[in-house]
């Protein structure tokens, strides 16, 4: 029966962690059997057999399923047949399968993850058009854009690059001259579009893959040399340290609802095992959001709570991955992770949350080096930031009067015709949008930003969106995520939209009222009537070469005090974790500006 399988070209490859047996595989196939609801006799069964330089082990049996759009209590079920074909080659072992999963001991004892590093020599080589790419941010912060695909004939002239060392690589199609290669690092997933092929076929094409992976020669395409580099961990230097831990919750939500072979999250009660609902799950989600920081004490690097203080977990640094140890927060400790194609609370390999989480890689770790994250269970380096931080300082504008200032707004009183020396809204209009023949203020309410300005005499003319905040000088990063989130979140109008300028036009002819008080202070401080400002915006909406920008212009921040640290991290001193925190902040703020075209700066104290 089995000369009968016909199987797309598609499997998972994996690093052999250890020696398959006879014993091995038979122990597999019997656990295998053992998981599975009412299975049938095993269609085909074949054990290491040999075929070449491989071996291969296959079975295949059909089992019982719930039916996925029926509740449990219509006690229905569907019998459905799934495969599983493992080939033996070298120090690989790829895995076909349908229908039927590997128990998680297995996969724990044999197979591991294949550098990244590899695939890509094996897979984007130089000779590699790139049709399809997925990409993943190398930011922790939930502010900035976490992936996005990309999709043409031949990305390369067809994507610009700019921001391209920010983001990783996670999954890619290429078409080669021996056909069109799909590549998942991260799971070790290797596709080639073909025909489906028998038995002896794809061991043949197993075994050619394995020893593309097993060269060590080869030159990996321009195109992706754009993008953050993977690098092994064993290179990672003695002096840099873990600073900050972040959970992929966005990953965790896909998986618990809209993978489609997804999980829930359970536990036990005074009824039994029962599924988290969606509430309490998006509360599970909610907790661990946060970046949590890295204290190293002694040999351990001690994992706390976002307070600073309270020992939540460990990382432990290995050869080939990081680990996330004993995760422990209240409101997950009792909670378990188990698979929805299993009935609710028969999967055996149901793990703890925490255990998941670490299993699956579902966290990002943050260095002391900038240029650094680990991610997806690799670690990658910004090439663009392993020279220093040019690129962050390139954003940094100066303002002198911000040091001087000693509020955001100023105080108010009946009568006021313009905000108060000393405030930061007062630098916006006096020095830092000087430049803007339009400026309005759009503070409070539908805040787009607290200025808006237009330039409609230069050229290009350009539209600004001014973001103030005041502070004491400092190199934390809470006094900038609500500014950047703001800015971030509108982006999107940066273009004005036409039909929502009929109402902030009505808002804008008004005076400034804050804190009760209603002052003179017209909203519209230069620019004309609203007719003629409305011409204005009309004007430069059409404009085909319009150069949108957006500062965030705040008080607390040096850049001379950046730039201090900057130097010191170049002559090798590690950054405080709030500086490292802070310099993420502010490169997601600056990459999700380049991802909507639009030019992002923060306006700065000297």
């Amino acid at each position: 029966m089995i000369d009968h399988l016909e199987i797309a070209q598609s499997g998972f490859f994996h690093q052999r962690r250890r020696r398959l047996s006879n014993d091995a595989i038979n122990r597999l196939f019997t656990t295998m059997r053992a998981q599975a609801r009412q299975p049938s006799r095993n269609l085909f069964r074949a054990d290491r057999v040999a075929l070449g330089d491989a071996r291969y082990s296959a079975i295949c049996f059909s089992h019982e399923r719930d039916v996925s759009f029926l509740a449990p209590e219509a006690n229905v079920v569907e019998r459905v047949y799934g495969f599983a074909l493992i080939v033996e080659h070298g120090p690989y072992i790829a895995v076909f399968k349908s229908g039927l999963d590997l128990p998680s001991a297995f996969k724990t004892a044999y197979l591991g993850k294949i550098a990244n590093e590899r695939i890509e020599r094996a897979i984007a080589r130089q000779d590699a058009v790139f049709e399809k790419l997925r990409l993943r941010n190398m930011s922790i912060s939930p502010l900035a854009l976490r992936s996005k695909s990309l999709e043409a004939r031949d990305l390369e002239n067809a994507v610009a690059t700019s921001s391209a060392s920010r983001f990783i690589p996670q999954a890619y199609s290429v078409r080669r001259d021996d056909g069109v290669y799909s590549a998942t690092p991260t799971t070790g997933r290797i596709s080639l579009r073909a025909d489906r092929a028998g038995v002896e076929e794809t061991v043949a094409w197993a075994v050619q893959i394995s020893e593309l992976l097993q060269a060590d020669a080869g030159v990996v395409a321009g195109f992706i040399r754009n993008f953050a580099r993977p690098i092994e961990l064993t290179a990672l230097p003695t002096d840099v340290r873990p600073t900050f831990v972040g959970i992929d919750t966005i990953g965790l939500a896909d998986a618990l609802y809209t993978a489609e072979n997804g999980i829930r999250l359970i536990r036990e009660s005074a009824n039994g095992v029962e599924e988290l609902p969606q509430p309490e799950a998006g509360a599970v989600l909610a907790t661990l959001e946060p970046a949590f920081p890295v204290v190293r004490r002694r040999s351990i690097y001690e994992v706390r709570d976002d307070d600073g203080h309270t020992p939540i977990a460990s990382l432990r640094i290995g050869a080939t991955r990081i680990a996330l140890r004993g995760l422990d927060l209240p409101l997950i400790a009792d909670i378990s992770v188990e698979r929805r194609s299993q009935p609710l609370g028969e999967d055996a390999d149901a793990v703890p949350l925490s255990r998941y989480l670490d299993r699956e890689n579902l966290f990002t770790v943050l260095f002391s080096d900038l240029a650094l994250a680990y991610i997806d269970g690799a670690l990658f380096r910004d090439e663009a930031l392993a020279g220093g931080a040019t690129s962050l300082l390139a954003h940094l504008r100066v303002d002198a009067s911000l040091a001087q200032t000693t509020s955001e707004k100023g105080a108010f009183e009946v009568g006021q015709v313009e905000f108060a020396q000393g405030c930061v809204f007062r630098s916006v209009v006096d020095t830092i949008a000087d430049g803007d023949d339009v400026l309005l203020c759009d503070d409070l309410g539908d805040e787009w930003a607290d200025f808006i300005g237009v330039s409609t005499q230069s050229n290009p003319t350009m539209i600004s969106f001014y973001h103030a905040k005041h502070g004491n000088q400092s190199l934390s990063a809470s006094a900038f995520h609500e500014s950047v989130g703001q800015a971030i979140k509108n982006l999107g109008r940066m273009s004005l939209p036409a039909d929502m300028l009929p109402n902030k036009l009505a808002g804008w002819d008004d005076r400034y009222r804050n804190n009760g008080v209603q002052t003179d202070i017209a909203r519209i401080i230069r620019g004309g009537t609203p007719n003629e400002i409305s011409g204005k915006l009309d004007a430069v909406r059409a404009a085909p070469d319009v150069l949108q920008r957006v500062f965030i212009v705040t008080s607390s921040l040096s850049r001379a005090q950046v730039e201090g640290v900057l130097a010191a991290v170049a002559q090798g001193t590690a950054p405080t974790p709030h500086f490292v925190q802070l310099y993420w902040l502010l490169m997601s703020y600056f990459s999700a500006c380049v991802e909507m075209g639009v030019r992002g700066y923060v306006v700065c104290r000297p």
